[in-house]
């Protein structure tokens, strides 16, 4: 193995590289040193060996030095996390090697063949079998895995990529795109995944970040989770790295819209706008045309400035139609998403339409000045008088806006029926349409008259209703301010009449109703007035107290501190005297009872009502019913002191109308 070094005599010494410097020192090359000696022993026994004994010595060393240095001296390998961790290294049949490392493998690369025979390789890469420790490891590779001919791998690790735990912890997070969370170096040992709460998914690398696509986990957002970044080995479970929380962002909100739910659109709309509450990044959004159970795709385009998106179409919306407009997806620029889509359906108008009139179907003042307002302006051309009237009674049509227009009654009659009729064709001023069908309302002038017959302890005015001429019946409700289904019974009553006196009211008959005697009781839902005196009880009857007896107990001026001092009981009174009414009807609650003064024929109408709302009657025994004496009444006084018979009803509750269920009885009362 070494070359052949040449020699002037063959006695001359063979100098072998390697033991030049031993002979050098033996013969004493050097100068200034004493020889000791073992030197000059040295000296004649290398002398002495014969010229082949010292090429085989040679060879000898130069293969224990080539061993030593191929096998037992460990190469030293960079382990890399981000790429193949791989040195050169020359390996004969790379075939036969194997690997005994439980923590590594070592992947022979660049073999050389002849035919399926591998002669040689020349690079080596090291993998690792588990999780890698950081330090110093050693890793062979030998023929047949065994201790000979081993060739050796130090292997450096240092420590694993670190994810960056600000860029999610503690922070407020996207749910409709993709977390990232930064690596200190690239990482392709590990395989990483993110737990939000109790779902998870995984996180790819790229460029030295964890990209962790979250948006399938149907996070709520505005929610805060518990959160775990974790990595695992190969197939291994997964290990938590860095854990906390995190806040999904508030979802995007729509503040603004050109157009609502159920929206009708008189004009013609090519743009759409809706503004929200953050900046946005991009909107989807689709337009269809509903025919039946049909939809029928408009295209539409998208522009965003900020916060505002502009819907826009092409052409004109066909009239008459109906549209669904749906934003499927909206993002803002934070990451942030809609809650759920918006989805609004709405229409193109027609002609214009009636949207609304002043006036009910009655009560009507015989100069009232009747508005009406259409869905959308009229055109400027259009002749209004030919197509707007009145039937039944005169009125002057005028046009007042381009929306509105007014029929002013002149001097119609009392309980007159009449009609308010619009023809078909008004030209719209909006879309050039025209209405396809006519439209009336059928309505009455009232029948009655109104005034306010007194004020109570804090000024609210008592109001009296009053119906037809001659023999009079007075109905009165809210004498107590706990009662307030007397008052809204009556009111009704009075509604009634207003729309049906004509029709209802026998000939030579008045009605007068009186529906809230107590009008401070009832705003504040005390049974007395502002006073704490029961009206009731404030008349001038012969067992009158100022006193009274209460289910609660007694009332000191309970009954007032003299007949009639309460302005409401007064103001009644008065009313009474001047009405000189064939009957009174009193309205109270609760109880469903009838009861009767006992003057006149009260009695009997009592007992007509009773039947005729399946009420109980109390005549003889309604301070017993009551359970306590009832002093200062205003049925009494009317008929101790004016001969009038009266009737009392108490309706079922305290609240509630009971006008319907009165009413079969109300009508009796009027053919007495």
């Amino acid at each position: 193995s070494f070359p052949r070094i040449p020699r002037e005599t063959p006695e001359e010494p063979l100098v072998i590289p390697g033991v030049l410097s031993l002979c050098n020192t033996a013969h004493g090359k050097i100068r200034g040193v004493k020889k000791p000696a073992f030197l000059a022993k040295a000296k004649t026994t290398l002398l002495a060996i014969p010229r082949k004994a010292w090429v085989v010595g040679g060879v000898l060393v130069g293969v224990v030095t080539f061993y030593s240095l191929v096998f037992f001296v460990p190469k030293p390998v960079d382990f890399s996390y981000a790429n193949a961790s791989c040195v050169s290294q020359l390996l004969l049949a790379p075939d036969l090697q194997k690997t005994n490392s439980p923590e590594f493998d070592i992947i022979i690369k660049d073999k050389t063949a002849i035919g399926s025979v591998a002669l040689f390789s020349t690079k080596l890469c090291v993998e690792p079998k588990s999780a890698p420790k950081e330090g110093s490891h050693t890793v062979a590779v030998a023929p047949f895995g065994g201790p000979i001919a081993a060739k050796r791998l130090k292997l450096k690790v240092s420590e694993p990529p670190q994810a960056r735990a600000t860029d999610f912890i503690d922070k407020t997070i996207p749910t409709a795109r993709p977390l990232t969370i930064g690596l200190s170096a690239p990482d392709q040992v590990y395989a990483y995944s993110l737990k939000v709460g109790e779902k998870a998914t995984s996180c790819p690398q790229k460029d030295n970040r964890l990209v962790c696509d979250i948006t399938g986990l149907d996070l709520e957002q505005g929610a805060q989770y518990p959160v775990a970044l974790r990595k695992s080995f190969k197939a291994g479970s997964p290990v938590v790295i860095k854990s906390g929380t995190v806040t999904t962002h508030v979802p995007l909100q729509n503040t603004e819209a050109s157009i609502k739910d159920g929206y009708t659109a008189y004009d013609m709309p090519k743009d759409f706008t809706f503004k929200f509450d953050k900046p946005l990044s991009s909107v989807k959004a689709a337009l269809q045309k509903a025919e039946g159970d049909t939809l029928e795709d408009i295209k539409l385009t998208v522009a965003i400035d900020g916060q505002s998106a502009v819907l826009s179409t092409a052409n004109d919306l066909p009239r008459r139609s109906s549209f669904k407009l749906t934003i499927t997806e909206a993002l803002a620029e934070d990451g942030s998403s809609l809650q759920d889509p918006i989805v609004l359906n709405f229409s193109t108008s027609g002609g214009p339409k009636v949207s609304s009139i002043s006036v009910g179907g009655g009560s009507v003042a015989p100069n009232a000045q009747i508005i009406l307002t259409f869905d959308q302006p009229l055109a400027e051309s259009l002749d209004i008088t030919k197509l707007i009237r009145t039937t039944g009674v005169a009125s002057a049509v005028r046009k007042t806006s381009p929306t509105q227009v007014v029929l002013a009654l002149q001097g119609a009659p009392d309980c007159a029926a009449f009609t308010v009729a619009v023809d078909k064709g008004m030209k719209s001023g909006s879309n050039n349409e025209t209405t396809q069908e006519a439209w009336a309302h059928q309505s009455r002038i009232t029948c009655g008259t109104s005034w306010v017959i007194g004020y109570s302890v804090r000024g609210r005015p008592i109001t009296a209703h009053s119906f037809g001429s001659g023999s009079t019946i007075l109905f009165t409700g809210g004498i107590h301010g706990n009662e307030a289904s007397t008052v809204t019974t009556m009111q009704a009553w009075v509604q009634y009449l207003q729309a049906n006196a004509g029709s209802v009211l026998p000939a030579g008959k008045r009605v007068v109703i009186v529906p809230n005697v107590n009008p401070d009781g009832i705003a504040a839902g005390s049974r007395n007035n502002a006073n704490n005196v029961n009206l009731g009880r404030n008349f001038d009857t012969d067992n009158w107290k100022a006193d009274i007896e209460t289910a609660n107990g007694v009332l000191v001026n309970g009954g007032g501190t003299s007949v009639t001092s309460e302005p409401e009981a007064a103001a009644l009174a008065a009313l009474t005297r001047q009405l000189r009414p064939r009957l009174e009807v009193s309205f109270h609650s609760q109880g469903r009872l009838v009861g009767a003064n006992k003057f006149g024929d009260s009695v009997a109408i009592g007992n007509t009502y009773a039947q005729a709302v399946g009420y109980a009657t109390m005549f003889y025994n309604a301070e017993a019913v009551m359970g306590y004496p009832m002093t200062g009444e205003y049925e009494d006084w009317m008929g101790e002191r004016l001969g009038i018979p009266a009737i009392l009803i108490e309706l079922p509750s305290h609240s509630g109308n009971y006008f319907s269920s009165q009413l079969p009885a109300l009508k009796k009362m009027l053919s007495l």
